[in-house]
């Protein structure tokens, strides 16, 4: 009896030990996200480490590692990282997205695109509209218009509501010249907000660059009237001075 209850105890005080330090862990690891968003960034690689030595069993930690470097520049140690937590969890979704971010930032473009269009096609994954503008962005620096232009679309029907989108999409369309398609994305943004005086700038330029100034003056009239401070009312003004208003 005496022995079953020395046994007992034993495992009692291990069971205890080890609650201990994923608590202590933990705390290490929640110090370090605490610092990582902060402008003493530099001691979060600190608090993980700390966290890491004792539990190196965590993937979450090797993420916020991976993370670290990325902000740091530091891209090979950042690769090896978010690869450990990939190892310990290698369905987690995020892991892989910054995975492919690594990729794109070693211009490593297709096999980052090929990573997103995985994420893309996953329905649990909570923000495709980020992994198309990802994938768009990527076809883009590759001079691949035509792929671009579809994966900027897709994001845009992922999720309407982000205006930089299809702010992004009308550049692309400018860049290439393709104007009255620049004025429509441009106008399906304002649609959604008409107060949206960055589109409105954006808008009243291609009405520039195709010779239609009077509609140009007249969005531009209108941003400097609403928002007289603001850099698109700077902008506005230097864009009125140029068709010779002002």
């Amino acid at each position: 009896m005496k022995k079953i209850l020395s046994v007992l105890i034993l495992l009692y005080l291990v069971y205890g030990c080890s609650t201990k330090d994923v608590e202590l862990a933990e705390s290490h690891y929640k110090m370090g996200l605490a610092y990582l968003n902060s402008d003493t960034d530099y001691l979060s690689i600190v608090e993980f480490e700390k966290a890491l030595a004792i539990n190196p069993d965590d993937d979450r930690i090797y993420y916020a590692i991976a993370t670290f470097y990325i902000k740091k520049n530091r891209i090979l140690d950042a690769e090896r990282y978010i690869k450990q937590a990939l190892s310990l969890k290698p369905n987690e979704l995020e892991y892989h997205n910054l995975l492919a971010t690594i990729y794109a930032t070693k211009n490593e473009t297709l096999k980052a695109i090929n990573i997103w269009k995985k994420i893309a096609d996953d329905p649990k994954y909570p923000t495709p509209e980020v992994i198309y503008f990802n994938i768009a962005s990527a076809y883009q620096q590759m001079e691949n218009l035509s792929e671009a232009e579809f994966n900027y679309k897709k994001s845009i029907q992922a999720n309407p509501r982000i205006l930089n989108t299809y702010m992004t999409l009308s550049n692309l369309y400018i860049q290439q010249k393709r104007y009255k398609d620049a004025e429509t994305i441009l106008q399906q943004a304002l649609d959604i907000n008409p107060a949206f005086n960055q589109g409105k700038y954006q808008l009243a330029r291609i009405y520039y660059l195709q010779n239609f100034n009077d509609k140009a003056i007249t969005l531009l009239k209108e941003i400097i009237t609403s928002e007289p401070n603001s850099k698109e009312a700077k902008d506005s003004i230097e864009l009125l001075k140029e068709i010779g208003l002002r």
